[in-house]
């Protein structure tokens, strides 16, 4: 079976009453290095990279950390480095790979080194990469490792199996190592390479989770980090496809109604963290695509359709999350039966990603498209009042102009324009 997220059948979920979230919603906390090591994978996606690159990257950095004895706080910000390297392949910047990159790392709040080495890993020990211009020992010594990393990773990236990688890496020619890196580092990976737990650990089962526990300087867990964390992927997630602020806009308009709706706090709480991650399976989607103003073709039409469960999947493992994932791979879903993945039924489909759908939805018609101008407030209110009972809750629906109205304020609307949407 394919094990790529990208391009495995998205198996259905176990669902909640319609009527009320699952009664097990509990957001754990977490430190950055426990959500970024799941996160990562979506910005694989967007590089047209195997699944599971950024993570094989960290790991590998780190151990090369490890064997040049470099202190913990380094290691901690390799795992970060390698996570992160080409995560500006995802933004429409016109600058350099490196210096994209580097801004994700900075919206995730990572100190400067971090920042430094991510900017600095295109370059070579022997001066010929860029866009830097850096050489030899004036290149940061986490760029070094990451650099190293992964060119490991462009021989052994596809192969299924430990034994496999280590046969495509003997045909590598090992002569490219030391004007890439240095002979210090260029040597430590090939003691790291020898070692039969390196191929172990880069082929298992959970390698986000071993990154996360070998990130043991990165403090405490706390529920801020989290808040902290998806909030700066959902920044990420605009910047690459969407209009800037749209994964704050959902994520309180989902909380809004959610509280008008009767859920608890907590519950309300996920869907501010379900709505900021909603479309981080989009990373996977091309541009064009996304940004189509004629009808979309059935293959495309089937990138598109995925995109719910491959996100769904990205955050299935992240400790408290089991409900949001849920919400996140079913807020394509429709009452009348006919959405996505799954095609659920009025009665399998809970409540929560009811209320995602409208949230999003609304958001989306305000929104400038290639195709269309935004939509007026009540020009919004009333394509969603038309579709209410068959593309969206009808409770929900008839609870959107009052949670309008409770968020207008803090999302510098007008709440005159709220006001005239709900008579």
């Amino acid at each position: 079976m394919d094990s790529n997220p990208a391009t495995r059948t998205i198996g259905a979920l176990a669902i909640a009453s319609p009527t009320r979230p699952s009664r097990g919603v509990r957001i754990r906390p977490a430190r950055r290095i426990d959500l970024l090591a799941r996160f990562a994978g979506a910005f694989d996606l967007v590089d047209d990279q195997p699944y599971g690159h950024s993570a094989r990257i960290a790991y590998l950095a780190h151990q090369v950390a490890v064997e040049l004895e470099l202190g913990e706080e380094t290691r901690t910000r390799l795992l970060y480095a390698g996570l992160l390297h080409d995560s500006g392949a995802a933004l429409p910047f016109e600058t350099s790979l490196a210096e994209a990159s580097a801004w994700v790392v900075a919206q995730f709040g990572l100190d400067a080194q971090v920042v430094e080495a991510v900017r600095a890993t295109s370059e070579r020990w022997d001066g010929q990469g860029g866009p830097l211009g850096l050489s030899a020992a004036d290149i940061p010594i986490e760029a070094l490792c990451v650099s190293a990393a992964h060119w490991v990773c462009e021989y052994t990236d596809h192969a299924d199996h430990p034994l496999r990688a280590r046969a495509s890496l003997q045909r590598a020619d090992h002569s490219e190592l030391v004007p890439l890196v240095g002979a210090e580092v260029a040597n430590a990976l090939r003691a790291v390479l020898r070692d039969d737990e390196t191929w172990l650990a880069v082929f298992g089962d959970d390698l986000p989770g071993l990154i996360a526990r070998l990130g043991v300087n990165d403090g405490k867990p706390s529920r801020r980090l989290v808040d902290e964390t998806v909030e700066a992927m959902g920044t990420v997630i605009d910047a690459a496809f969407r209009e800037p602020g749209r994964a704050v806009r959902v994520a309180t308009l989902s909380r809004a109604l959610g509280a008008l709706l009767g859920l608890s706090q907590e519950a309300c709480e996920g869907l501010g963290l379900a709505g900021q991650m909603l479309d981080i399976g989009q990373l996977g989607v091309a541009q064009h695509i996304l940004d189509k103003p004629s009808i979309l073709t059935v293959d495309e039409m089937e990138l598109m359709r995925r995109h719910p469960g491959v996100g769904s999947r990205m955050l299935e493992t992240v400790p408290g999350f089991e409900d949001i994932t849920t919400w996140v791979e079913q807020h394509h879903e429709r009452p009348d039966g006919r959405g996505y993945p799954e095609m659920l039924s009025d009665d399998e489909l809970p409540l929560p990603p009811r209320i995602l759908a409208v949230a999003d939805a609304y958001w989306a018609l305000r929104a400038d498209r290639p195709y269309r101008s935004a939509h007026a407030p009540d020009e919004a209110l009333e394509i969603l009042r038309v579709s209410a009972g068959r593309q969206f809750d009808s409770d929900v629906v008839e609870a959107l102009p009052e949670a309008l109205l409770t968020v207008a304020e803090v999302l510098g609307e007008d709440p005159a324009d709220g006001a005239d949407a709900a008579g």
